[in-house]
């Protein structure tokens, strides 16, 4: 009860804010900011208006010629919007909508399921508007239901010209696992308890096995709810101003990794877990501001904000297996639960302004101001959770008391107080000093600094760090668990502090357009971006790129774009362990081995260096009959000139899309895509422990070395038609998706593998990822009345699925340690039916 009342006041306090910031200027319609973009749902993405049809009178009663844009396709067709009725001063139009779906075949599957949660049940749905011709005023009403995770409602009111008010409540259902087995009961819940009498630190494999296979399998699921309102208010011809608000809520659980040391090396101990973990939280968005336009100066004033919320801190889990350590004849004490803390709660702060002004040579020139601060002042969860001791007795130092970790007390504050603050202006101009050049540049100078330094320190026992893994790793491996103390374990490594990643960027563009005639656009622009990062690999880096395009329409019926752009980052020394201040190496006494963290020879790709070729070449045909053929070849390949990380990602595509408009009574379409990516990595597997981070040296042997080739081919394919046959309209929609992925490896020798022993068994590659679906819909509108019509229709989907991560879970989901409670993807094939009946007001 607490948590309801909790969620419903939330909602009232919303509601009454942001009716109060709206208030002081009851603003009008702007479309730069709202409370949320699309109503729809898996029925009608479109929230109501694909299945109108085309207007028959067209955009404009002063020609019933087909336009296009600018780059030759036809603008989308008007929905044909029934006509108002009413004599008195408000006139009326709309539908009610009531009908029936059912659903047969594997409806259980996950990928058939993920965003909608179909199931048999009835659809209700509303299209309501109302005008007042005098004087502007209107109000739109929109409402669908699927389900109780599937469905919104909508109102907008306001006057033509002056003000505009929305609210609104929506919410969808992310299906996260449609074939999971909990070992655990209490599932969304913060506290999770082994079921089928399994003995916390006390079960067997075979026990866990037994039980996670007796389990019927349960859908999880994490449903997204979220209300809002905005008002907009035109002040004066020059003045407009906007507030909105909205609040988000998440509440299920979906599966997710819940690990209690490795159990890989070591048969038979540690474990590892796939629980569903529980979410419950919530985000409150605002924003406001005000617009100025004038006959030369324009403005923007704004403010956004959010705060993010968890109805819990953490959440904890019993766990099946005991840990035992690798020190023969010891015994650990028993550790029964696992912890995790919910993501830090935190606010959003952010303001903007935005000047700009025409000039001289038909040119504008505007500056942005932005500053904004995002902070963390959650209270910390203790520790870890357990109760007597944990770690590894007779060993010195390896043994700790409970009682010093589970509490707030062994945390240097009890709250984060932790934040990033960021400013950024920026300053453009545009002239255009003749009919055929146009000049553009930027400056842009963008900051985030860190502010706050939490260490990982115990007042109560004087020592550095954090119990790892919640105490079972030291639990099993002496001089693992985490903690550096200054007598006992004065060598321990550990991290002791967070790591501040303060960021300053400076951005500098300048480009321009030349219009050779009427049928040439020729433009360039050039972009130089350095950034400046503390404790990163690479403390400067500087990125230049030239982009190159060129537009033609030599021939009327065939517009051409073609974009190029190239991309070098160089930057400073490369540091591969930047991180070291971050340890317990870094404290007075320490007195343990300088011990390579990871091989100087890797390079991160996102401050590495890099080369970029990036081409984009387009056509557009417009073809008689009110045909339109759209064909796009696109390349992206890069560089990272590494020998160890990423060394390579170049991606490879294209798309054939014909459209088909000649008349309101037909509308087709049909398209076809392409796409190929090529990703290659390489790594090297440690040998030792030693100081010595060179490629080739004891630590990281040439002998541990392995490359990974990745490659992804993807179809795309479909047609959809609109063909209206006398009263009766049809309409009919394929979808085809093909997805092969293909993960290569080589290795120079057993070293490079965790378990060496599977050398024998290993081919150089894995088997294919595979996703195949097809999706075929027929539908038939029926008019039984002037006012009342019938649409049934059909839609059939078949799946065929493969992910050889989960070869083997047909047989169960229990491996020595390691517990799994998602099935994995599965081939389906299901049938849906729906009969809906429209009522014409």
């Amino acid at each position: 009860m607490r948590k309801r009342e909790r969620k419903t006041v939330l909602q009232l306090s919303l509601l009454a804010s942001a009716l109060w910031l709206a208030a002081p200027a009851a603003l009008a319609q702007d479309s730069g900011l709202g409370t949320d973009l699309q109503f729809g749902n898996a029925l009608d993405p479109s929230g109501g208006t694909a299945l109108r049809g085309c207007d028959p009178d067209g955009a404009t009663w002063l020609t019933a010629q087909r336009k296009r844009t600018p780059t030759g396709f036809l603008y989308p067709c008007p929905p044909a919007w029934p006509a108002f009725s009413g004599d008195g001063a408000w006139r009326h139009r709309g539908s009610l909508t009531l009908g029936y779906l059912g659903v047969w075949g594997d409806e259980n599957n996950t990928d058939w399921r993920r965003f909608s949660n179909w199931d048999d049940g009835v659809y209700v749905g509303a299209d309501l508007r109302f005008e007042n011709a005098a004087d502007g005023r209107y109000f739109d009403l929109r409402a669908s239901r699927l389900n109780e995770d599937s469905q919104y409602v909508r109102a907008v009111f306001g006057r033509a010209g002056k003000y505009r008010v929305q609210a609104f409540a929506r919410s969808q259902a992310n299906v996260t696992s449609a074939n999971a087995r909990s070992i655990w009961d209490g599932v969304g819940s913060n506290h999770l308890t082994l079921t089928g009498g399994l003995v916390p630190a006390g079960s067997s494999s075979a026990q866990v096995a037994a039980v996670s296979a007796a389990l019927p399998e349960r859908i999880l699921k994490v449903v997204r709810e979220k209300q809002g309102v905005g008002i907009s208010y035109m002040v004066n011809r020059r003045w407009t101003a906007y507030a909105n608000a909205s609040h988000e809520s998440r509440e299920g659980a979906r599966p997710f990794g819940g690990p209690f040391f490795f159990n890989y090396p070591f048969a038979d101990n540690g474990g590892i877990y796939e629980i569903p973990r529980p979410i419950d939280d919530s985000t409150v968005n605002f924003n406001g501001g005000a617009r100025f336009v004038g006959n030369a100066w324009r403005m923007d004033f704004s403010y956004s904000g959010s705060v993010f919320r968890h109805a819990h801190r953490a959440y904890d889990y019993e766990v099946p297996f005991a840990l035992t350590p690798v020190v023969p004849g010891l015994v650990s004490p028993a550790l029964t639960t696992g912890q995790f803390s919910y993501e830090p709660e935190n606010d959003y702060h952010h303001l903007r302004a935005s000047v700009s002004r025409k000039i001289a040579w038909n040119g504008d020139f505007s500056l942005t101001a932005t500053g904004g601060r995002m902070s963390q002042n959650d209270y910390i969860v203790a520790p870890m959770t357990c109760q007597g001791q944990f770690g590894i007795p007779v060993i010195p130092g390896a043994l700790f008391d409970c009682a010093n970790w589970n509490t707030t007390d062994a945390l240097s504050r009890k709250r984060s107080d932790l934040g990033i603050d960021t400013q950024m202006v920026d300053a453009r101009v545009v002239l255009q000093p003749t009919d055929t050049v146009t000049w553009r540049a930027n400056a842009k100078y963008q900051r985030e600094d860190y502010d706050g330094t939490y260490w990982m320190y115990n007042p109560l026992t004087g020592q550095w760090g954090y119990p790892a893994e919640n105490g079972s790793q030291g639990s099993v491996v002496p001089g693992e668990a985490g903690i550096w103390d200054p007598v006992l374990s004065p060598g321990a490594p550990t991290r002791i502090r967070n790591l501040p990643l303060d960021r300053e960027l400076h951005q500098f563009a300048v480009g321009g357009d030349w219009r050779l005639g009427d049928k040439n656009t020729l433009g360039a622009t050039y972009t130089f971006e350095r950034t400046e990062r503390t404790h990163r690999e690479v403390a400067t880096t500087n990125d230049n790129s030239l982009k190159i395009s060129w537009h033609n329409r030599a021939l009327d019926w065939l517009t051409f774009r073609a974009n190029y752009t190239w991309l070098q980052r160089t930057g400073s020394e490369y540091d591969y362990d930047p991180y070291e201040f971050t340890f317990s190496s870094s404290l007075p006494g320490y007195t343990g081995e300088d011990v390579a963290h990871t091989v100087s020879a890797l390079r991160k790709y996102d401050v590495g260096s890099r080369t970029q070729n990036k081409l984009d070449l387009m056509a557009t045909f417009t073809l008689p009959r009110e045909m339109t053929l759209y064909a796009s070849v696109r390349g992206d390949w890069n560089d990272y000139d590494a020998t160890l990380g990423r060394r390579g990602y170049d991606t490879l595509g294209g798309s054939l899309q014909w459209e088909w408009q000649p008349s309101a009574s037909t509308v087709a379409s049909a398209w076809y895509g392409y796409d190929r990516s090529v990703l290659d990595i390489a790594n090297v597997n440690d040998a030792a422990l030693t100081e010595d981070p060179t490629l080739g040296g004891a630590t990281y042997p040439d002998a541990n070395r392995w490359w990974i080739h990745d490659r992804q081919r993807n179809h795309y394919a479909g047609a959809n038609l609109t063909q209206r046959m006398g009263r009766v309209t049809l309409d009919a929609a394929w979808d085809w998706t093909y997805s092969r992925g293909t993960t290569g490896y080589r290795y120079n020798s057993p070293g490079a593998l965790t378990l060496p022993t599977l050398d024998p068994l290993l081919t150089g590659q894995f088997q294919p990822m595979i996703y195949r679906v097809n999706a075929l819909t027929v539908g038939l509108t029926i008019p039984l009345h002037p006012r009342v019509s019938l649409r049934i229709f059909d839609r059939y989907q078949r799946g065929r699925l493969f992910d050889w991560h989960y070869l083997g879970f047909e047989d169960g989901r229990v491996y020595d340690h390691r517990v799994y409670t998602d099935g994995g993807p599965e081939n389906y094939s299901v049938n849906m039916v729906g009969a809906l009946l429209e009522m014409r007001l």
